[in-house]
């Protein structure tokens, strides 16, 4: 008797047919974010071919970026990732050794600590009108506000990781005699990480807000400038391309940051490449 039609009946039953393949293909992930993408792309542009001068539309923005992107966007972009870069690098070599130091001497952390959490809850925007008036328009005002906008983020949450370590953890370097700077390179700042890279991640974030505002503000070059000239002059679809390219800025370099977070907060996961 043959029973190879029905083993394959029963498999099909299983939950092994096409069915069950269309329902594997539709949880996938990325699936389900181009499914998405592609329904969000098709109702802005049924809703935007209606009112172009409110949202304007897919294909638009497509033709805008192509006449726009080599004479205005990309060389507007470079000005603000220029002085994004050079402020969020000055930001995290400041932010994260003071935020340690806050966490390990009682006499910085009693000395800093309301100045920090005061103006890590200050609205940047404030303090666009003072850093123009001191620095004027120029690259150091762009580079004043990015610093301004990601240091104390960063040191709020380096300080906050330095202050949960677990204490059977600094017992056991003390213990084992391990000097101050044994004790912070090996066991507090190691311990901190998670905290500091959601300091650099929210830092990112508000670094970015705090340039393009600071371009708005004070119509310089940049991202910020094109974005306010093309919506004075209602070329919304060009005001668009700049906004679009912004996001996948922020997308990229946020997974940038997660993978190094992994890599500098997972070696097991170094040490599993490395022997693969």
């Amino acid at each position: 008797m043959d029973t190879s039609a029905g083993k394959e009946g029963v498999d099909a039953r299983a939950g092994g047919g096409p069915r069950h393949s269309l329902s594997a293909w539709l949880d996938r992930p990325i699936t389900l974010r181009l499914l998405s993408l592609a329904a969000v792309l098709t109702i802005w542009q049924l809703v935007g071919v209606r009112m172009p001068l409110q949202t304007s539309y897919p294909s638009a923005i497509i033709q805008a970026a192509y006449e726009t992107m080599a004479s205005d966007v990309l060389p507007a972009f470079v000005d603000t990732a220029t002085g994004f870069a050079v402020g969020y690098l000055i930001a995290v070599v400041l932010g994260v050794p003071i935020g340690l130091l806050m966490a390990r001497s009682r006499i910085v952390e009693l000395a800093l600590k309301p100045y920090v959490f005061a103006l890590n809850a200050t609205p940047r925007i404030a303090f666009i009108p003072l850093l123009i008036l001191w620095l004027g328009l120029t690259f150091e005002m762009r580079v004043a506000v990015v610093v301004m906008s990601g240091i104390f983020p960063i040191m709020v949450n380096t300080y906050l990781g330095a202050k949960e370590v677990d204490r059977e953890l600094l017992d056991t370097g003390l213990a084992f005699d391990a000097s101050r700077h044994q004790m912070l390179k090996t066991i507090v700042f190691p311990a901190s990480l998670p905290y500091t890279f959601a300091g650099l991640r929210i830092g990112m974030g508000r670094s970015l807000i705090g340039i393009i505002v600071a371009e708005i503000e004070s119509s310089v070059i940049g991202v910020g400038h094109l974005i306010d000239y093309n919506a004075q002059t209602l070329q919304i679809a060009e005001m668009f391309v700049p906004i679009i390219m912004l996001g996948v800025f922020s997308i990229l370099f946020t997974a940038m940051l997660v993978r190094f977070e992994r890599w500098a907060t997972m070696p097991w996961l170094r040490r599993r490449k490395a022997t693969a």
